[in-house]
């Protein structure tokens, strides 16, 4: 007992010594001190704010791909502010615009359309907006009504448009449907919801808008643009079906031809003279879609094949889906 008590106080000495001084008492080498490389100005790392956080990690924005009548999906993070609603973040991101490498998508809304706030309502969305989303796009006419083009692509891009918020929202929320109401200014109105007029459908100004719900004819799906494919092959509308051909291909690393090569090449195979989708299936993933269908072929000389369950493959590429102009060769010289 005498021994115990003797060297208890030298040995916690010890350790409270060691503990103090760290790694380097104990291996006895001092820890070096931090110093700026000589001529530079020491960086540090930038302070975190504590505000801005991403909760939700990625959502699914919709956008109009080139010029056709569909939307197309772009997967991005969204940042939500501290005391702001996940909704409102994402319909931001949506307002501002498809990312700058999105070459292909366009936004639909005119600039300064802003999300004043959201409320959901059981299973509905409703959204205020600003004044500014009953607006024309920067390259739409005044006098649209008297050219034929802009009679059929101004009601067409509210179309898209409305479809835009609607699939976004139903993609990354508990909702089923929506309802824009729109900040209304100045102006004396009894309502703020908005009119079906804004659809230039030819409705009289009174109608207002119901709930809006989602069209997914008109959303680029594996599936649905599977569909395009065979219909534009069989419409033989090269121009639109060169749009879904895989700008690299991925099995060659090949780009794809120009469009005059790539009239030539389709020329050449059979005639698409009925089809049959059947449906399509998504790799785990979500990088390449299987599709199947039945095809109906012509051959130049007027001999005719039936040919079920074909299949072809869609890439995804820039949240797109593509074929790759091999997989296509290969599928028609079979």
């Amino acid at each position: 007992m005498q021994f115990c008590k003797r060297f208890a106080l030298p040995v916690l000495l010890l350790i409270l010594a060691a503990a103090l001084g760290g790694c380097s008492a104990i291996r006895g080498t001092p820890l070096p001190e931090s110093t700026a490389i000589p001529g530079t100005d020491p960086v540090y790392p930038s302070a975190v704010d504590i505000n801005t956080m991403d909760l939700r990690g990625y959502a699914t924005l919709w956008f109009r791909f080139l010029d056709e009548p569909y939307l197309a999906a772009e997967t991005r993070s969204i940042t939500q502010l501290a005391g702001q609603s996940y909704e409102y973040a994402l319909l931001s991101a949506l307002f501002a615009g498809p990312g700058t490498q999105q070459v292909e998508m366009t936004s639909l809304f005119p600039v300064g359309t802003r999300v004043l706030s959201t409320l959901q309502q059981g299973r509905t969305m409703i959204i205020t907006l600003s004044g500014e989303f009953t607006g024309m796009l920067p390259d739409e006419p005044e006098t649209w009504y008297e050219d034929a083009f802009w009679q059929a692509e101004i009601p067409l891009r509210r179309k898209l448009a409305m479809q835009s918020i609607v699939a976004t929202v139903t993609d990354n929320c508990d909702a089923d449907e929506v309802v824009i109401l729109v900040e209304q200014g100045s102006a004396v109105s009894d309502s703020l919801r908005l009119r079906q007029s804004w659809f230039m459908d030819g409705t009289d100004e009174s109608v207002l808008t119901g709930p809006q719900t989602r069209d997914d004819t008109l959303l680029l799906t594996p599936a649905t643009t599977g569909e395009r494919f065979l219909d534009y092959w069989q419409q033989k509308n090269w121009s639109a079906l060169y749009k879904y051909i895989a700008a690299t291909d991925v099995r060659t690393g090949i780009a794809k031809p120009e469009y005059r090569a790539f009239v030539t090449e389709m020329e050449r195979f059979p005639a698409l003279m009925g089809v049959h989708f059947n449906g399509c299936s998504v790799f785990y993933d979500g990088s390449v879609a299987t599709v199947s269908a039945d095809i109906n072929l012509q051959q130049p000389s007027g001999q005719a094949a039936e040919i079920p369950a074909r299949i072809f493959r869609l890439h995804r590429q820039d949240g797109i889906w593509k074929i790759c102009m091999s997989d296509l060769v290969d599928w028609l010289e079979e």
